[in-house]
């Protein structure tokens, strides 16, 4: 059995300077975000009716009138003319078979229980992330706030809903005893989205950080049959292709910062108030990078893994990939409070040093150089 090494504490001049650069790329991140223009937000269809939505709900019927998911995702997107390659524009069928197997009402009841459970399993770790009860409930809300209104009859369709529940779970639920928990719960959002892999490399990576070497297997297992998923999945799609089906038009477009933004418009309580997203979305992730605890550094860095290659990859259409951070994104908002008043405190701490070391330079001047110096 691996034993968990904690890491020394860094040097307090070292945890200063890191304060300080971290404050600085925030207010980076805010001076950028309002400079640039705001990218359209495609929140999830409201409606079942067009889009997406419309396809997988076309999909679901097909399943359960008893035809085989990939000949049925294949005849849906050549009926809208959506692509067919590469193999990733065709989701996972783990969410339609889920449908399948318990039906669109019970289905729903899960999500809602799923999401109900991430909000209440994140509410518990923001505890100790938080230090104040005040902080903790401001925190607990925002989470709940961004992570129930997601169990809804057509948001339920998007894979990427389900996929961001459970990797909110699965951050929530892992602790130093319940690791093998939140892999599989890690290992059953990248099944139904492989947007989740980026989430389980960094879990791996910070078990290796730790010297944890059975939890870094652990992740690494679940990563690899995740791949081989995914490769199963590219070998069954390319069964059904037919000369003169769609190719996507790629998702390289460097959107940079304002494609985050938008995600987060798109996905999260900020819908509300669009004009507050250059703000806040940038405090809430100063808010998780300062708080202290394993919990808190997890979460930062599953956010970064999403974020920085957003900032490349991803059309104004995608930022329905929100749904992958909603649950936790804002929650870190209430955590910046704490890390802003002592920034503020340093700040006067550090001018009242300087105002100290002036008078005392000047008390020691030498009198020729004072005498050089007075009118």
């Amino acid at each position: 059995m691996s034993v968990a090494r904690l890491p020394s504490p860094a040097p307090l001049p070292a945890r200063r300077r890191a304060a300080g650069w971290l404050l600085a790329a925030t207010l980076l991140l805010i001076v950028v975000g309002l400079l640039s223009p705001a990218l359209p937000a495609a929140r999830p269809a409201t409606s079942a009716d067009r889009g997406d939505a419309a396809l997988y709900r076309a999909i679901d019927r097909r399943l359960a009138a008893g035809q085989g998911y990939y000949t049925a995702a294949a005849a849906e997107h050549r009926a809208r003319d959506f692509p067919l390659r590469p193999a990733v524009a065709v989701r996972l069928p783990s969410r339609a078979w889920f449908y399948r197997l318990v039906g669109e009402d019970a289905a729903l009841w899960w999500l809602r229980a799923l999401a109900l459970l991430a909000a209440l399993a994140t509410a518990s770790r923001l505890r100790a992330a938080a230090g104040s009860r005040v902080l903790w409930g401001g925190a607990s809300a925002i989470a709940a706030a961004s992570t129930l209104p997601l169990a809804n009859p057509v948001v339920a369709l998007w894979p990427e809903c389900w996929a961001g529940l459970l990797v909110a779970l699965s951050l929530a639920c892992r602790d130093n005893r319940r690791w093998r928990v939140a892999a599989l719960l890690g290992l059953a959002a990248a099944l139904v989205r492989e947007l989740a892999l980026p989430y389980l490399a960094v879990m791996a990576l910070v078990a290796a950080l730790d010297r944890r070497r059975d939890e870094v297997l652990g992740w690494i297992a679940a990563t690899v049959v995740a791949v081989l998923a995914l490769a199963a999945h590219a070998a069954a799609v390319a069964t059904v292709l037919r000369p003169g089906d769609g190719e996507s038009q790629g998702w390289v477009r460097a959107g940079g910062w304002a494609f985050d933004l938008a995600m987060a418009r798109a996905t999260t309580p900020l819908a509300l108030v669009p004009a507050a997203t250059a703000l806040l979305v940038p405090l809430a992730l100063y808010g998780w990078a300062s708080a202290p605890g394993g919990y808190a550094r997890r979460v930062t860095l599953a956010l970064a893994a999403w974020l920085v290659p957003a900032l490349l990859i991803g059309r104004p259409e995608n930022s329905y990939w929100g749904l992958m951070l909603a649950p936790v994104w804002l929650a870190g908002l209430p955590l910046a409070l704490p890390a802003l008043r002592d920034a503020i405190a340093r700040a006067a701490t550090t001018n009242q040093e300087l105002a100290i070391a002036r008078s005392s330079r000047a008390d020691h001047m030498p009198a020729s150089a004072a005498a050089q110096h007075s009118p």
